[in-house]
């Protein structure tokens, strides 16, 4: 009888240490998921601040481009407020704006046009380097490659080799050449993304202040 007692609390021992140890490894397991849970919520707290490019007023008058708003990049930089890129005309007037094509085949105004007589010194939109200059079907064009964009100036003529550099806001050339996009009166200038991607220039030209802004 005392035998038989002795295995059955034997048993109940060894029992009751397995039941401890899956309590403690599932203790344990608790207070791991709890470790990753709160670094997982810190991550997504991080992840919910995210950097904002928005066109906001950079000057009493409202939203204007960083070159009308301010007297040079410095000064803009200094006021929190960047573009991505200047115009490339000084005293800038738009006399046609964007109107780009729903589809790269269909016909549209791939850029903007800006009040420049013959002669009007051209300033680079960006840093780049000169990756055409010449004719297309007759016309005389100039185009600066900015990483993935391209920015092209018609009519347009330049001193600068292919490959040479150009710093944003410096001048690389000047209107002249041939074209029949608006006599003497305008340059063309487009902004292309890859190949056939056009973008409207005057919305890289826009004030814009860097924000860190939480997600609704």
């Amino acid at each position: 009888m005392n035998r038989t007692d002795d295995a059955a609390r034997g048993l109940r021992r060894r029992r009751r240490a397995r039941y401890d140890m899956r309590e403690r490894e599932a203790e344990e397991d608790r207070r791991r998921l709890r470790r990753w849970v709160g670094l997982a919520a810190a991550s997504l707290s991080v992840l919910f601040l995210i950097v904002v490019s928005a066109a906001v007023p950079c000057a009493d008058s409202g939203s204007l481009s960083c070159v009308a708003a301010y007297a040079d990049d410095a000064a803009a930089a200094e006021a929190g407020c960047t573009a991505d890129m200047v115009w490339p005309v000084r005293d800038t007037v738009v006399t046609a704006t964007f109107d780009g094509p729903t589809q790269p085949w269909l016909p549209g105004h791939r850029g903007v046009d800006l009040a420049a007589g013959p002669g009007t010194e051209l300033l680079a939109p960006a840093d780049g380097v000169i990756a055409f200059a010449g004719k297309v079907g007759g016309k005389s064009v100039v185009s600066i490659r900015h990483g993935t964009l391209t920015s092209t100036f018609e009519p347009a003529v330049t001193d600068l080799r292919v490959g040479a550099p150009v710093a944003r806001g410096e001048p690389f050339g000047e209107t002249g050449g041939v074209s029949d996009h608006c006599g003497d009166s305008c340059v063309h200038w487009g902004v292309k993304r890859g190949s056939d991607a056009y973008e409207d220039p005057q919305s890289k030209t826009s004030a814009r202040k860097i924000a860190l802004k939480p997600v609704a």
